[in-house]
């Protein structure tokens, strides 16, 4: 197809917009198909739909206001479609799982390129690459951003038969994560005890039941997760133990279960392998970033991956982890263990042994906590009238899995706190610990939604922006119970570089596997557990034996986000990052007073968006900085 003869039809009657003319001819070039019709259906269509001015102001409008129809209540529609499957109401049957793999969205893409809505949008409005954006970004109006976003909408057009297929993939990958639960009552220990009687999911509980023993100081049965998460990754835990489906023992340390040696299996793998394909099949359907990474980094999250790469390598190979690793040493006076990755004992106070019962005593139910939100706020310097504002948007509910937030995008829906409760009644300090995270997002998505000037900008710049926000209300979860930390800044700036720098290691095997799988292209489901664990073994031996003097452990693939939520990992760490930049900002200015206006800034580039809002750029160089000035106030030897 020829378009010259349209640029150059619409440049004679509009000469002024030459560069404008050439770049929407050519967008919707690009993603125009035969069954959209002929060549003079597509000129007449650019000839007719190109606007100025007024015009152009009024086709801004309808979109701005129509999209938060739109995408509010097929979101809606979707997370109640999806309530059995994220929310803990009894057991799941199958019309559930059906009902949760039904995405009308699927066909939204389709129906907006049919109906020429996508194709108005791409022939008035520029799609924009993240190096382009980087550069004029301080030149942008705020209707400029909100222009930028609204064309990124249909910067693809995937059908939706694809795009049932992914969203059928992570469907089921939610459900095999949300029902991975280990039963400790049924493991024999290095000690050759049972277990607790805890249920346990992957890797969240296994993890924060580690971070449990070391207030009661149980080494044993922390060695004894520890041995369980590193079969996890390597595919070492039975099937049919998971969630109880069978009644047995089993030995992590024998291999045995019943008596019966335990056989490697894929199971965890055929999820990422199946996330990889059903992408792969959408990738020849983009504009730009055809290649899923890409996207991810470059459209979604608008941080290289090179850059993101460099931060987490700083964090990890900085030395000042060694002198980190003999404070807790001393305070543990032991060597350090591989599991000691996850010690939070720097703000430990001596209220943490009695935890549970502190937030069982003052949460016994559900409509407890959700009554309390409007306090919690208010302890965060929220007015009592925003406090109230806010508490009336968010709804607590019981989580299937470990919890998460689930924002609206209509305004009139509520955001949705999911947390897991303790034999679906109770909180315990661990579902408490993920409902403060949970409102952060929450306060977060109210924020960027009912009070944000254009509906194309709402949200943060990416997600660890919202996990930013989300680790701020956190750590304040001890506060919020009226625990008061120690020396707390000090101790604190050092958990915040502890927990970043595990979390980093992390977040390197997802982006490092999803490289690999890309350069691979065909490769098996064993072929791709073998090599998580190769990736996973070789960055603890690289970065963080030297600390831990122990080499060879797959521990750092054992998060489930990695086999259900693909390359999400990365956000964890950067969102550390950006954190501990908002809590700095937060120790001499208000939360509650400032964090509104924050959000309000929306969805412009991270970077923008820490000058905007802190008056910060992201780096890490601070953070270790800080770190360092710690360790020389405790007269460590750097």
């Amino acid at each position: 197809m020829n378009i010259k003869k349209t640029i150059n039809e619409l440049i004679k009657k509009y000469p002024s917009e030459k560069e404008r003319i050439k770049i929407g001819v050519e967008q919707v070039h690009k993603l125009w198909r035969k069954d959209d019709g002929s060549y003079d259906e597509f000129h007449k269509f650019c000839i007719e739909n190109f606007k100025t001015g007024k015009e152009l102001d009024i086709l801004f409008e309808k979109f701005n206001e129509n999209l938060e129809y739109i995408y509010g209540y097929l979101t809606a529609l979707e997370l109640r479609l999806r309530i059995n499957l994220d929310e803990d109401r009894g057991k799941l049957s199958e019309v559930d799982r059906y009902f949760a793999n039904l995405n009308l969205a699927n066909h939204l893409d389709e129906d907006m390129f049919k109906t020429k809505l996508a194709f108005s949008v791409l022939l008035n409005f520029s799609l924009k690459k993240l190096d382009e954006i980087i550069k004029d970004m301080d030149k942008y109006t705020r209707r400029q951003w909100a222009e930028i976003r609204l064309a990124q909408n249909f910067i693809s057009r995937v059908p939706s038969s694809v795009l049932q297929k992914i969203t059928d993939t992570y469907s089921k990958a939610s459900e095999y994560v949300y029902s991975y639960n280990i039963d400790l009552s049924k493991v024999r220990g290095i000690d050759g005890k049972m277990g607790d009687n805890l249920k346990l999911i992957s890797h969240w509980g296994l993890r924060d039941q580690i971070k449990m023993y070391y207030s009661t100081n149980e080494l044993e049965k922390q060695k004894t997760i520890f041995k369980i998460m590193e079969n996890v990754v390597k595919g070492l835990v039975p099937d049919e133990f998971i969630n109880d489906k069978e009644k047995g023992i089993y030995d992590p340390f024998l291999l045995e279960y019943n008596g019966k040696k335990v056989k490697t299996n894929d199971s965890r793998y055929k999820n990422l392998f199946n996330i990889f394909k059903a992408h792969r099949e959408e990738d020849k359907y983009f504009v730009m970033y055809p290649n899923y990474i890409e996207r991810v980094f470059n459209a979604h999250r608008e941080i290289r991956f090179e850059d993101a790469e460099k931060m987490l390598i700083d964090i990890i190979s900085n030395p000042i982890a060694k002198e980190i690793g003999n404070l807790i040493e001393k305070k543990l006076n032991r060597n350090l263990e591989p599991f000691d990755i996850w010690y939070n004992g720097f703000n430990e106070t001596k209220e943490d042994k009695n935890l549970d019962e502190i937030v069982k005593e003052k949460y016994p139910d559900i409509d407890k906590f959700q009554n309390s939100i409007k306090d919690i706020l208010i302890k965060l310097d929220f007015d009592e009238k925003e406090a109230e504002y806010l508490s009336s948007k968010i709804e607590v509910d019981p989580a299937r899995g470990a919890g998460h937030a689930w924002g609206p995008k209509i305004r009139g829906e509520k955001a949705h706190l999911r947390t897991r409760l303790i034999d679906s009644k109770y909180l315990n300090w661990q579902s408490f610990n993920t409902a403060m995270h949970e409102l952060g997002h929450c306060v977060e998505q109210v924020y960027t939604l009912y009070d944000m000037d254009y509906y194309t900008l709402t949200r943060v710049p990416n997600t660890a922006f919202t996990e930013a926000f989300a680790f701020v209300f956190q750590n304040k979860a001890k506060e919020i119970l009226g625990i008061k930390d120690n020396n707390k800044e000090n101790f604190h700036n050092l958990q915040t570089f502890w927990d970043t720098r595990e979390i980093a290691g992390v977040a390197l095997v997802d982006m490092y596997i999803w490289k690999w799988m890309y350069k691979k292209q065909k490769f098996t489901e064993t072929q791709l557990r073998e090599k998580v664990n190769e990736i996973a073994i070789d960055i603890w031996n690289k970065y963080y034996y030297p600390v831990f003097k122990v080499k060879d452990t797959p521990i750092l693939g054992v998060y489930s986000h990695m086999i259900f939520h693909g390359l999400y990992l990365p956000d964890y760490p950067i969102g550390h990052i950006i954190a501990y930049k908002i809590e700095k900002y937060f120790q001499k200015n208000s939360i509650g007073k400032n964090m509104k206006r924050m959000c309000k800034l929306g969805r412009i580039t991270p970077i923008k968006w820490l000058k905007e809002a802190i008056s910060d750029n992201l780096e890490v160089k601070s953070l270790i900085d800080d770190v360092k000035k710690v360790c020389d106030d405790l007269k460590l030897k750097v």
